[in-house]
């Protein structure tokens, strides 16, 4: 890998590392594709109103901001979301921002296909005094769904240069990280209990690297905000038949199953990952394959030029 490449990659995990999953993302740092402004008065009070607007197809996420100038005389308007073909949430009075995509959504609305047609942002207005007007916009972006990771943080968890302490490397329930149950049977292991023993153990940041998974994303949003002395990065593990590689900041679906359609051998695996804004690490690589780990030691036939980083330690490994 040349110099240049390589600072690419190394700034890239850092951006990882000093990004932080806010419980909605930022507006893009671009104009909104649309902008749905108005007024609200007295004869709206107690009412709920439709703003509707045009989704084309192939968008991956959307999100909105909304404000109103009416906050100093106590007006308060509630948002909530509907696609042509369902309600995706309500959020109520508690958030001014939202985001919704297929893996992932702000707390209060639903992740799913995000289908083309009218959709409508929902505004109920349990207050708006008489004699008052409020102007409100709300700002729309859509993403289109091939479109690379940028973060999801509103502020960086931590700043500036330092030593950074984490685990790039770690399974839950999600796919087969286990722990005990409350009366000692091994089970599926929760995410949050995945995160307490990161914390608990003093790590700056702890990457959740499910096997061809992206479960997890969801969770992952929901429990950043409460643990905010700790970095949660997105990943999937890669996991084939020709070897195992960590995908460092994806949270999209992806094609894993070799000899498929968009997925015809690794080197189409590893470029759609990072076409789609993913750091590529080739984990546990001299581990032997065979039926004790199936797949784990790397036998792909993969341009070095693709590879970004390599798993030089491994926990499981070294226990084994």
């Amino acid at each position: 890998m040349g110099g240049a490449r390589l600072a690419a990659v190394l700034a890239g995990l850092l951006a990882l590392v000093f990004s932080t999953i806010a419980t909605a993302s930022p507006p893009p740092e671009r104009p909104a594709d649309l902008r749905l402004e108005g007024q609200l008065t007295r004869a709206d009070h107690e009412t709920y109103l439709e703003l509707p607007f045009a989704v084309p197809t192939g968008v991956g996420r959307i999100s909105v901001a909304f404000r109103h100038d009416g906050a100093d005389q106590r007006t308060t308007i509630d948002l909530g979301l509907r696609d042509p073909e369902r309600f995706r949430g309500w959020s109520g009075g508690a958030r001014d921002r939202f985001t919704l995509a297929a893996t992932d959504a702000t707390p209060s609305y639903l992740p799913g296909p995000l289908p083309a047609g009218t959709w409508a942002l929902v505004l109920g207005v349990p207050n708006l005094r008489a004699g008052v007007t409020t102007r409100y916009v709300a700002e729309i972006w859509l993403e289109p769904q091939n479109a690379p990771f940028t973060g999801l943080s509103e502020a960086p968890l931590a700043a500036g240069p330092g030593w950074w302490r984490g685990d790039l490397h770690v399974h839950s329930g999600h796919s087969d990280g286990t722990c005990r149950s409350r009366r000692g049977a091994a089970v599926p292991c929760p995410l949050f209990k995945i995160i307490e023993a990161a914390a608990a153990r003093g790590l700056d940041f702890v990457a959740l690297t499910e096997h061809n998974a992206a479960s997890h994303a969801q969770g992952l949003r929901e429990l950043q905000p409460f643990f905010d002395d700790i970095l949660l990065i997105p990943g999937r593990e890669l996991t084939t038949f020709q070897g195992h590689a960590n995908l460092f900041g994806l949270t999209a679906p992806l094609e894993f199953r070799l000899g498929s359609p968009g997925a015809t051998d690794l080197n189409a695996v590893v470029d759609r990952a990072a076409s789609l804004g993913a750091v590529v690490s080739i984990n546990h690589p001299r581990m032997p394959s065979g039926e004790a780990c199936m797949g784990c030691g790397w036998r792909g036939d993969v341009d070095p030029s693709r590879i970004d980083a390599v798993e030089v330690l491994n926990g499981g490994a070294m226990a084994a």
